[in-house]
């Protein structure tokens, strides 16, 4: 909701009977958080109640509904609506709004509440990793979760719950829940959505506040073995268990709200010995799992596939691998210092880090000595199983990645054409050959069988196998040889074109022919009115509403969704004016690449044209 900047209009004070108003319904909501006021406070039973329900003012600045609050009427970036309330610092304290997955105007804590209140919300726990995406403004997957041994607490779809690292109770983000968690097991397999994220830190809700660093919050019970805890993600190895402490009511208030007995396991690693343990990891991960024998179907391997999937879940027994506390602060630096080394060799890909290759015969791993891992270690099937899919799919291997939708042509062997691969001992598991494959199956069918003309190189010489294959009846009689440049043409168009989606959250789609297009026409409608319609989102999992949504902010006009005739669950979005550029820009933020858009301006002011590329 906050992800992106904000509209507000100037604050004001609240009344004395409004903030008593606001103060009774943050107790009805959140007990927990009044009943360690109380208990830090040294009231008790009746006294208490009499002294907190009649006069809030009495402690402003110890309980989580200050007796002053300034309020100020908000609208986000997509249009949501609402009302955020400011202590006399103007520090945001709450949020009244609808977000998503509760039903009506919620109050919603800040992280800024949750950091002085840490027992005010229940605690889902998920890696740094996940964090990460979480700020740059994605919701909590389920396979990101991790889940304590006892399992997670029972709570609802829709309830609020705080977002928190191993180790520290200070909220990363808060959000609702879009299951329920009984039906979430450590080994359960889970997909989807686990939180919905309104709120995190570093956001702008964050941002116009006091810009207060995350602080450090401990317990005395919060401190857990990773024997104790999985990920819901085969590729996570953070550990942590669900703090009963802040759930059940009984943490000592002092502790909380003092954040004292923080996480030794973590918090006393220096970023220099942080960075020795990541070398090692590499070193352990090239030594044991991606040896020369099992790694090299995998190489070039996504730099975060390499960290998420092997050199977390590889780490010295007791110690907990995090780029982000050593030196280097991200992982490209990080594997950088090791090209720099000698241990790995790096390439960019389509703007993203890969390790291309890994030196097994480097000095530093002559002497090193593996050691045994803190959790049970995979075999490396699974492993090279988990990796495959973590290429498709993105770094959590799941689907939930947040790339760009990717498209790729493949080719089918016709009928007459599969002798001659067969001739050729061309395989493919899948049956598909990419453009580049075909071309070079026909060059080995060509050398193989020496059909290239002695006198004349660049022609071939064919035989019954190609003249199946590759010529018409007519032709037959007619040709003997052809050049190599035509029978590369002619093969091409002899194979059936199939077109694969690689879309962000859904597993790769293979279809015949070419990917379909998303249609932006822009027309004329009752005269001199010009709107702008979009067709075809679904096929790219791109939400209609969420575009019409955001199309209406950005260009200041009314937007519409309404069905396709004659077409199921797809929805034509239609927006006032001549939008094709704001349209166009959009479409690409969300992933979509322009040579899939097909574009048509019969409003008149110019000729229709076509982004599509080739078609």
């Amino acid at each position: 909701m906050f992800k992106k900047p904000f509209q507000t209009k100037p604050q004001s004070s609240l009344k004395h009977s409004s903030c008593r108003r606001l103060a009774q319904e943050s107790r009805e909501k959140f007990p927990l958080a009044w009943k360690l006021v109380e208990q830090s406070s040294g009231l008790r039973n009746k006294e208490a109640s009499e002294v907190l329900s009649s006069a809030v003012v009495i402690a402003p600045d110890e309980t989580p509904m200050p007796g002053k609050l300034q309020t100020a009427k908000f609208i986000s970036h997509i249009g949501d609506k609402g009302e955020i309330l400011y202590n006399d610092l103007g520090e945001p304290l709450w949020v009244k709004a609808e977000i998503s997955g509760s039903s009506g105007v919620t109050l919603l804590p800040t992280v800024y509440t949750q950091w002085q209140f840490p027992g005010i919300l229940p605690v889902i726990w998920t890696s740094a990793l996940a964090v990460e995406r979480l700020i740059g403004g994605a919701d909590l997957m389920t396979p990101g979760l991790i889940v304590p041994e006892g399992g997670l607490p029972d709570l609802k779809k829709g309830e609020l719950v705080a977002v928190c690292c191993p180790g520290n109770l200070a909220a990363h983000a808060i959000g609702t829940l879009a299951v329920d968690t009984k039906d979430i097991h450590r080994d359960s397999g889970a997909k989807g959505k686990a939180v919905l994220i309104a709120h995190t830190y570093r956001d702008h809700l964050w941002g116009s506040g006091s810009k207060a660093e995350l602080p450090e919050i401990g317990s005395s019970r919060s401190t857990l073995p990773a024997s104790n805890t999985a990920s819901m993600g085969e590729g996570s190895s953070s550990s942590s268990t669900f703090s009963d402490s802040v759930n059940d009511g009984t943490t000592n208030p002092d502790t909380l709200n003092k954040g004292v007995g923080k996480d030794n396991f973590t918090s006393n690693i220096l970023p220099a010995e942080m960075d020795s343990l990541l070398m090692t990891a590499l070193k352990q991960v090239m030594s044991t799992v991606l040896d020369k024998r099992h790694a090299t179907d995998l190489l070039p391997i996504n730099a975060s596939t390499l960290y998420s999937g092997y050199l977390v879940s590889n780490g010295p027994q007791g110690l907990e691998i995090d780029v982000k506390r050593s030196s280097y602060k991200k992982l490209a630096k990080f594997l950088k210092a090791a090209e720099k080394h000698g241990l790995v060799k790096l390439k960019d890909i389509r703007g993203e880090t890969h390790v291309k290759e890994l030196n097994w015969g480097h000095a530093d791993l002559a002497q090193y000595q593996p050691y045994k891992v803190c959790q049970e270690t995979k075999s490396k099937p699974q492993a090279k199983e988990r990796a495959s899919k973590q290429q498709q799919y993105g770094a959590d291997g799941n689907g939930d990645n947040m790339g760009k939708i990717r498209v790729a042509e493949l080719f089918r062997p016709s009928h007459a054409l599969a002798p001659l691969f067969e001739d050729a001992g061309a395989q493919s598991e899948s049956g598909f050959f990419t453009r580049q494959q075909a071309r070079g199956v026909l060059e080995a069918y060509i050398k193989e069988r020496g059909l290239v003309d002695a006198n004349n190189p660049r022609m071939v010489k064919l035989d019954h196998r190609l003249c199946d294959g590759l010529l018409s009846k007519d032709e037959y009689a007619k040709l003997s040889t052809l050049p190599r440049d035509k029978l590369q043409a002619r093969l091409q168009e002899k194979m059936t074109l199939y077109t694969q989606l690689l879309v962000p959250g859904r597993p790769p789609a293979v279809k015949i022919g070419r990917s379909p297009v998303v249609d932006v026409i822009c027309e004329k409608k009752m005269g001199n009115k010009v709107i702008t319609r979009i067709v075809g989102l679904e096929t790219y999992a791109i939400d209609p509403t969420a575009i019409a949504k955001e199309l209406r902010i950005k260009c200041a006009s009314s937007t519409t969704t309404d069905p396709v005739p004659g077409k199921k669950e797809c929805y034509a979005v239609i927006v006032q004016g001549h939008q094709v550029n704001t349209v166009s820009k959009l479409l690409e933020r969300h992933g979509l690449p322009l040579e899939l858009l097909q574009i048509m301006d019969k409003s008149g002011k110019a000729k229709t044209k076509k982004l599509a590329a080739g078609r």
